[in-house]
């Protein structure tokens, strides 16, 4: 078997950058934080730039995003303990995100916030990154099964949680219109029965 041909960077860069960008910016909500992930994505690029699957490299590079950010978090988190043991404030600024995407960020959020990292991961690279299939397991760094499976159990549980919270309705295929449920092309006044 003969060894992969050369990648070629600059072109990856003119490709992927603008969707890392978007990856990490979506996760980080800050655009300075994002531009000093992004270098570092493809920095670790370059470096392992013999390990890039060509025909997955997008997938591959969210995968390199999470683990930077991964890192990006704990090295925050110790920084937080470090100040809290000296008793300092630390007061974060952030620059904050225009108008409808800040607010399409923090619903977003919210309704992801009640799940574990792992789920709110496959949700956002499937529904907000558009990965399906080999480029979602590539991204995720499993087998396609693995993560059809992950992607199933991860919109299961976020479902049930949606549903305690009373932003989806208990009973398959309802949805609210005011205080009218509509259930399979039937609707019904909140209260009245089926």
């Amino acid at each position: 078997m003969s060894e992969p041909g050369p990648v070629d960077l600059e072109r990856l860069y003119r490709e992927h950058y603008r969707a890392v960008l978007r990856y990490v910016v979506r996760r980080t909500g800050d655009r300075a934080d994002a531009d000093d992930v992004v270098a570092d994505v493809f920095l670790v690029a370059w470096q392992r730039r013999a390990e890039l699957p060509a025909a997955h490299a997008l997938p591959w590079l969210y995968r390199v995003a999470a683990n930077v950010l991964s890192d990006v978090r704990r090295s925050e988190e110790r920084a937080g303990r470090a100040y809290e043991r000296v008793g300092s404030d630390l007061a974060t600024w952030v620059e904050p995100v225009p108008g409808d995407r800040l607010m399409a960020l923090e619903a977003a959020g919210a309704l992801l916030e009640p799940l574990s990292p792992k789920d709110r991961e496959v949700l956002m690279l499937h529904a907000w990154e558009g990965l399906r299939g080999k480029d979602l397991a590539t991204a995720l760094g499993c087998s396609v099964t693995s993560a059809s499976v992950r992607l199933h159990r991860a919109r299961h549980r976020a479902q049930r949680h949606l549903t305690a919270a009373g932003a989806l309705d208990a009973e398959p295929g309802a949805r609210r219109s005011g205080s009218t449920v509509v259930t399979s092309g039937k609707s019904r006044t909140q209260g009245e029965s089926s």
